[in-house]
Formats: structure tokens, C-alpha cells, sequence
């Protein structure tokens, strides 16, 4: 059976480069070949409704597009490519936007994470791109020598187990994505860490209008609702974070994401754990309640922590110790009242130091 599937695939690709070759098909070999669309058709349905039980939506969206160009009168497929596209792109403009507010508030790692997510999902993604090439650039790049007979895909698959990856090394190194490798060649590759998540919003089998996932979503917003009331708010993130990973629009799921951050965050800083308030302040959406507020407050504390930390460095004469905290003092209070001029005078202070010896 395998072997007679097998035949059949390959005979109906070898057509088809026939007519990307030809421009034409004669009527008999065409009656033909489309004998063997609806099997062949069938089989990639239930390929793709596999891979949207398990949330791998890039590859459902790529099964659904081959049954529409075996059956293009497949009203099914059509609807499918069409929703699990525009799903996609939502999920991928969901994650950008998040990478970005992380970015504006220094949590350089929290922003890269969703700027890869993004480019999981739609990797033509121009914005998130160009922040993971121009902004987050250093040392989440390892060095890849190229081997004889190398390619892109084929690196992305050894690499990231994910050949698809191919445009982001390409992308990183100015080079097209059918680039002919030569040996020796240094590569930079982006460190990868994102994985994504298998949607657990789904149980039961298929169904045109989605009440099952529907009925997911609802069961688990009233369950992060009661870990709400138990102050469960680790639960809830949890929770919350796989319903937006199905749902990127869902309000009640925002509320109560941005409510257990906000609440983490306010306790973390009241014990003084400013650093650690200021990553939970920073998964909330800007214009809940006070977080401006809250994250300039945390910000402040950490700034006067490093400015007080610079201070010790020099007393010590550790200068360039002293000036990194300093930075870092500027970075979270660019209006630092100290900082700035004091960097100058260690600066000042060191060259007179190199000019000495």
C-alpha cells in the first residue's frame, strides 16, 4: 500500500512539473492523474486536522492548501486555508506587539522571546525581523562553519530540527535563502529558545463551528477565575497564556493576565524585590491601572540600587565596574541627576590613569 501511494505521489508531482514546464496538459493524461486527487486529498485532510488538534497551525495551514489545489471546488479546504491564515497572522502581530512593549521597558530577553514567536508564526514578519536582526543582535548568535554540500535548509534542520528556519539565518547573514554555501564559511545563527506550545484548548473530534474549542476556552477562563479568588495568580498566567496562544483577542483572558501579573508585581515590589516586580510590571499592558506608575516607581528603586552600587565601585577604585552600574542607572532613569556627570569624571579619571602608566 505504501509503496503504491508512494507511486502514485511521485507520478502526480511528475505531471505537474510537466505543466509548470509545458504550460499545458492533454486532456487524457489529465482525466488521469485526477483520478488519484480525492485519495490523495483525503489524506492530507486528515493530516491537517491532525496538526490543528496538536496546535501546529504553519503545517495544518500547508496540508489545507494542498487539498484546495487538488480539489480547488473544496469549500471546506478554501474556508480552512482562509481561517488558519488570518488566525496566523494574528497570533504573529499578538506576539510582536508584546516583544515591543517588553522591548520599551529594557526586558531585552521577555521582548526577544516574543519577537521569535512572532517570526514562528508569520516568518515575513518585516518588524519582528528587523528587531531580532538590528536591535537583539550579540551574543544570542552562535558561529556555524559551513560543510561541503551545506545548505540553508538543511543547516536550519541540523541546527533548530526545523528546516523552515532556513530565511532566519539568511535573513541574519545578507544572503538569499537558494544562496550557494562555500565551505568554510562562518555563519551567524540566532539562538533559538522558543518552542511552541501545543494548544491544549481543543478536546473531542473536529467540528465545523468550533463549540468544542468554544467550550475549552469557557471552562478554562472559569478556572483561572477561581485560582483569581484563591490569589493563584502563577495558575492563572498559565492558563491564561495557552488560551491567548489559541485566542490572541480574548478580553477575559487579557484581564485576568494583565490582573495576575499587576498583582504579582505589587506584592513582589512591596518586599523590596524590585528587579523581579519590574519583569512582572513588564507583562502588563500599558493603561491598567496605575502600571505606569508602578514600573516608573520600581524603576526608580533599582536606579538608586545601581547609582549606590557605582558609588561603592569607585570608592573601591573599580572605575569601569563604577560605570557600568552608572549606565544602568541611566537606563532605567535617563534624568538621573548624578549619573551621567559622574561616568564623565570616572572616564576623565581613567584616561589620566592610562596617561600616568
Amino acid at each position: 500500500m505504501k509503496i503504491l501511494l508512494l507511486h502514485t505521489v511521485r507520478r502526480i508531482i511528475l505531471i505537474f512539473l510537466i505543466v509548470v514546464i509545458w504550460g499545458c496538459i492533454t486532456p487524457a493524461v489529465k482525466s488521469s492523474v485526477e483520478k488519484d486527487f480525492p485519495v490523495l486529498a483525503e489524506k492530507y485532510r486528515t493530516q491537517a486536522m491532525e496538526y490543528e488538534k496538536s496546535g501546529e497551525l504553519r503545517k495544518a495551514l500547508q496540508s489545507w492548501e494542498i487539498v484546495s489545489n487538488l480539489i480547488p471546488a473544496d469549500g471546506e479546504a478554501a474556508k480552512k486555508t482562509a481561517d488558519i491564515k488570518e488566525q496566523i497572522l494574528d497570533i504573529a502581530d499578538h506576539h510582536f506587539k508584546k516583544g515591543l512593549s517588553y522591548f520599551k521597558n529594557n526586558s531585552i530577553q521577555a521582548a526577544r522571546k516574543e519577537f521569535l514567536r512572532a517570526l514562528f508564526y508569520n516568518p515575513d514578519h518585516k518588524e519582528a525581523l528587523y528587531y531580532v536582526k538590528q536591535k537583539l543582535t550579540g551574543e544570542d548568535c552562535i558561529l556555524y562553519e559551513v560543510k561541503k554540500g551545506d545548505t540553508l535548509r538543511e543547516i536550519a534542520k541540523k541546527k533548530y530540527n526545523d528546516s523552515q528556519k532556513d530565511f532566519l539565518i539568511a535573513y541574519f547573514n545578507d544572503i538569499g535563502k537558494d544562496a550557494k554555501l562555500e565551505p568554510n564559511t562562518i555563519l551567524k545563527l540566532p539562538v533559538l529558545e522558543f518552542t511552541p506550545t501545543k494548544k491544549a484548548v481543543y478536546t473531542g473530534e473536529m467540528a465545523g463551528d468550533n463549540r468544542e474549542m468554544a467550550v475549552d476556552v469557557k471552562q478554562m477562563l472559569s478556572k483561572a477565575q477561581v485560582y483569581y479568588r484563591a490569589k493563584n495568580y502563577k495558575e492563572i498566567v498559565s492558563l491564561t497564556e495557552k488560551i491567548l496562544e489559541y485566542d490572541p483577542a480574548n478580553k477575559n483572558a487579557h484581564n485576568l493576565s494583565n490582573a495576575s501579573y499587576y498583582q504579582m508585581g505589587k506584592i513582589l515590589s512591596q518586599g523590596k524585590k524590585y528587579q523581579e516586580a519590574l519583569e512582572m510590571f513588564n507583562h502588563v499592558e500599558a493603561g491598567y491601572k496605575d502600571i505606569k506608575e508602578s514600573i516608573a516607581f520600581v524603576k526608580k528603586q533599582l536606579a538608586d540600587t545601581h547609582y549606590i552600587n557605582g558609588i561603592k565601585y569607585f570608592t573601591d577604585e573599580e572605575l569601569d565596574k563604577a560605570i557600568k552600574e552608572w549606565e544602568i542607572t541611566l537606563t532605567l532613569d535617563p534624568h538621573h541627576p548624578k549619573a551621567k556627570k559622574d561616568i564623565e569624571n570616572a572616564r576623565n579619571l581613567l584616561k589620566k590613569l592610562k596617561e600616568i602608566e
